[in-house]
């Protein structure tokens, strides 16, 4: 390829990222607010290899090297995530994504010799996770006589210091808390949501400019919740539940203003957390115990309506995903949505699944120790699918 042609690709993998980067950054992201906005920009300016269009995106950075760390890391984060495959691209009739091509990315951050594309370069080196794109990025940051702020000199430093389960009673969620500070002292918070009906995979997640304390400080005064815990958790299960919903299909993860343009930044502090930990354990229960407890409930006043040769395979299928005693609005929508397509009972008998849980239910948080409350809110639940029909069995 020849150097002017190079150059062109270059310039067109700035415009493709900057276009990328400005679509997915909304003005009330945390990640790219303003809080120094007030504060004089650097004295250099971009030199003439960096063309006018291309002004905006190297503007960005140079804001954003005079506000908090995390106003940089977002940038880098998106851009990194800008050219990651469109998971939804096999689906015909799909409007395809734009995909930015990470070579070229890179290639047109090293044609432009300014102290913003060195800083990206610097942070791309430690936020990427391809070795040889590692390298390159490293290799010519360091050939280049640019000063980088000390705590991008020393992001490899960064510490991630503590580490925050928020859970509820009912289990159907759980959001990891990661709190990190920098070399040069600034701190930042990590907090992923994970799904557990959907493969427990890392479905949003966001990043704030403050000290996980403060986070969890504030989030203990507000919570009204008395169904919702935070506590301290192991940092290598955090991380292997993390690496975890982090490796499933991106098909199966959501979007938000933050997400999935904060997943680079996510796997990077989720790789400063020690290895060894124990992934999520799903609280499914073995065949033999949920025959028993299918047992008791045919047993007691709840299930005296219901019989265990009629109704038993039934109940038995609608227990074996997730805990048999804990029933929340968002499992029992799942279970309607996704649970009773391939049951093999007759229609009539699928047909009373309503009624089935609605006396199952009581019987199972009465054991488990769930309040009243929430059970009201099970029933309601299927009470509303009852009578609207939708997702019927």
């Amino acid at each position: 390829m020849n150097e002017a042609r190079k150059r062109r690709k270059a310039k067109q993998a700035r415009r493709d990222a900057q276009r990328r980067t400005r679509a997915r950054q909304p003005q009330d992201n945390p990640q790219t607010e303003r809080p120094l906005a007030g504060v004089p920009m650097s004295d250099e300016t971009p030199s003439d290899e960096a063309p006018s269009d291309e002004i905006p995106l190297l503007d960005e950075v140079r804001r954003a090297l005079h506000s908090h760390p995390l106003e940089l890391l977002g940038i880098v984060s998106m851009l990194i995530e800008a050219t990651k495959p469109d998971p939804f691209a096999y689906l015909p009739g799909r409007p395809q994504r734009e995909t930015v091509d990470l070579a070229r990315l890179v290639d047109s951050f090293v044609d432009v010799h300014t102290d913003e594309t060195t800083a990206l370069l610097a942070v791309l080196g430690e936020l990427l996770d391809d070795p040889d794109m590692q390298e390159r990025c490293r290799h010519e940051v360091a050939a280049r006589p640019n000063a980088l702020p000390p705590w991008i000199a020393g992001l490899a430093g960064v510490d991630v210091s503590r580490t925050v389960q928020r859970a509820h009673a009912l289990g159907d969620d759980d959001e990891i808390i990661l709190g990190a500070r920098l070399s040069t002292g600034e701190e930042l918070t990590c907090a992923a949501y994970i799904d557990h009906h959907t493969f427990s995979v890392v479905k949003d997640a966001f990043l704030i400019p403050d000290s996980i304390d403060t986070v969890v400080r504030t989030a203990q005064e507000r919570n009204t919740d008395p169904d919702t815990s935070l506590v301290d958790m192991d940092p290598a299960d955090a991380r292997a539940w993390l690496e975890h919903g982090l490796s499933q299909h991106p098909v199966f993860t959501g979007q938000s203003d933050t997400w999935p343009a904060c997943r680079p930044l996510v796997h990077w502090l989720t790789h400063r957390l020690p290895a060894g930990g124990t992934p999520y354990q799903s609280p499914e229960w073995d065949s033999g115990d949920l025959s028993e407890l299918c047992d008791e409930f045919f047993a007691s006043e709840d299930g005296a309506r219901f019989t265990r040769r009629r109704h038993g395979v039934l109940l038995e299928e609608l227990l074996s995903e997730g805990d048999p005693l804990r029933w929340s609005v968002a499992k029992i929508e799942h279970l309607f949505r996704h649970g009773l397509r391939d049951s093999a009972e007759p229609l009539a008998v699928v047909l009373e699944t309503p009624q089935l849980l609605k006396s199952f239910i009581p019987f199972a948080h009465a054991r488990s120790g769930i309040r009243d409350e929430l059970t009201a809110e099970a029933l309601a639940a299927i009470d509303a699918r009852a009578t609207s029909g939708t997702d019927s069995p």
